[in-house]
């Protein structure tokens, strides 16, 4: 008679890979963290999907005193497969209701550096992060605010 013992080191295995966490994401500029706000959740399977939003009334303002154009690094955790980042200028005379630029970075980690921010005028950041484990999938979406001065 073989050996079980291979199969349930393989379940044990995938059990512990489906029931890890979101990932969650870092930002920082400069090597100083950047605060956020957790704005949604999506968790799914093949068998179900459930989102979930938090509707948070304000995001933290960090304010940065840099020289155009800043570095926004971003560190995600296990099983993150993709960054993704709006920009929205909330200094704007006439919102025209999209973002000024947006982005995406493959991978758990990674640098971007907006060309249409400039000094003394604040942004909304929307920092979405994809992930996927075994038998688990989903995303989640974080803000922040931003204010770069001279």
């Amino acid at each position: 008679m073989r050996s079980r013992l291979p199969l349930g080191v393989l379940l044990v295995a995938v059990l512990l890979a489906s029931c890890g966490g979101r990932p969650g994401v870092a930002v920082s500029i400069g090597g100083e963290s950047v605060p956020m706000v957790l704005a949604s959740t999506t968790e799914g399977t093949a068998c179900s999907t459930s989102h979930g939003d938090a509707f948070p009334q304000l995001a933290p303002l960090t304010t940065v005193r840099a020289v155009t154009p800043v570095a926004l690094h971003f560190e995600a955790g296990q099983g993150a497969t993709k960054i993704r980042g709006w920009i929205y200028d909330l200094d704007a005379q006439s919102q025209p209701g999209g973002p000024i630029e947006d982005f995406t970075l493959l991978g758990r980690s990674g640098a971007f550096e907006p060309r249409s921010m400039v000094a003394s005028r604040t942004y909304s950041v929307t920092v979405n992060v994809v992930w996927s484990f075994v038998v688990t999938q989903g995303e989640e979406t974080h803000l922040f605010r931003l204010r770069i001065e001279p």
